[in-house]
């Protein structure tokens, strides 16, 4: 195990956790983030599952699926940290600071603990989520070389939605034709132009979206999958799907580079905000499959009176110097796709419960 000190703190010390100190760890994980963080007070606090994911739920998903430390400062269970290895890929699922400890730079010798137990394991990876909120989380990570995969869409509010409904069809997008997909049909459709668009946009960071974060077909009931054709085209030119929430709705898309920021584009755009909308939306989204995309199209969006709005998460890679396939890059040039599922807790200090995967416990 490693040991290090921390100025005047006393000794630190990481311990892999045993079996019975999941449930240590999980009660701690209830202290540092209830009343501070709306997405696990949603998951952990209804009236079933509360009970349920307390004492048998979370304790026993983190024992079975992770491998899990703790950070102990003069013997005190100061921090936790749980992880999960993939091919070439660490994945952060959990990383905390007890509140009694926040503020003493705890965080960093955690994400050094990552960034070796990674090393070990022969990763060329690390991955996590963080909840976008979370700005002191979200900076330490920049700094600890985690990088920014995309999560902005454009949002259409009420108003404008209605203005743009009531107006005629015009131009090219009387030349756009969708078509509805069987969910065997939309998942075929939906991977190839997900590979097409992340080998474009991502060089560096796309083999880990497509190993292990490939967007998914929810639920039927919340979406209407499309093959998009362009003019008198035979075969599809991208892939559509549109989700609804309630009384909102958004549209993600993935396409071929060479329609990325045009006027055929735009045309789509158009046709989107009308295509068989209910009447009752109160607002609509849509969300390109990466930040090279986002940049390019949001000029048109922006002609349409779309804002530009973040997910409530975000996914960040950090290369390892391992990776033979890493040169220099920064922030600013590695996008990303985004996963409408991919899930998240977010302790204020550090981080959060991260895997999507999780839900099948919920």
């Amino acid at each position: 195990m490693a040991k290090t000190n921390v100025e005047e703190k006393g000794p630190l010390q990481f311990k892999a956790l045993n079996f019975f100190e999941h449930w240590r760890t999980v009660g701690y994980m209830y202290q540092n983030y209830l009343g501070v963080d709306k997405a696990f007070e949603e998951t952990a606090l209804g009236i079933l599952r509360r009970p349920f994911l307390r004492w048998i739920g979370f304790p026993l998903y983190f024992a079975l699926r992770n491998e899990g430390y703790t950070l102990r400062l003069n013997q005190k269970f100061a921090g936790v940290l749980y992880l999960q290895y993939r091919k070439r890929v660490t994945h952060i699922n959990d990383i905390e600071v007890n509140r009694a400890y926040q503020g003493q730079g705890l965080g960093h010798h955690l994400l050094a603990f990552a960034d070796k137990k990674a090393r070990e394991n022969s990763s060329c990876f690390i991955t996590l989520v963080v909840t976008l909120s979370n700005t002191r989380a979200l900076n330490l990570y920049r700094k600890s070389g985690f990088l920014d995969q995309h999560h902005c869409y454009y949002y259409l509010s009420r108003a404008f939605l209605r203005a743009h409904t009531s107006l005629k069809q015009v131009g090219k997008e009387e030349k756009l034709t969708l078509k509805p997909l069987s969910r065997k049909q939309a998942t075929k459709n939906l991977q190839h132009f997900f590979q097409l668009e992340t080998r474009s946009a991502k060089p560096v960071t796309g083999e880990v979206w497509e190993a292990l974060y490939p967007p998914q077909l929810p639920r039927l009931s919340k979406v209407r999958s499309y093959a998009l054709f362009w003019g008198t085209e035979s075969q599809p030119g991208g892939h559509l799907d549109f989700f609804t929430w309630g009384s909102y709705g958004r549209w993600r898309i993935y396409l071929p580079t060479q329609y990325w920021g045009t006027e055929d584009e735009l045309a789509l755009f158009e046709l989107l905000i009308r295509y068989k909308q209910s009447p009752h939306l109160r607002g609509l989204g849509i969300m390109v499959g990466s930040t090279v995309h986002h940049v390019k199209a949001l000029p048109l969006a922006q002609r349409l009176n779309f804002a530009e709005r973040s997910t409530e998460r975000m996914l960040m890679i950090k290369p390892l110097s391992n990776n033979p396939d890493i040169g220099g890059i920064s922030n600013h040039d590695v996008g990303g796709i985004s996963n409408s599922d991919i899930g998240g807790i977010s302790n204020p200090d550090v981080g959060g419960i991260s895997n999507p995967d999780m839900r099948k416990y919920l």
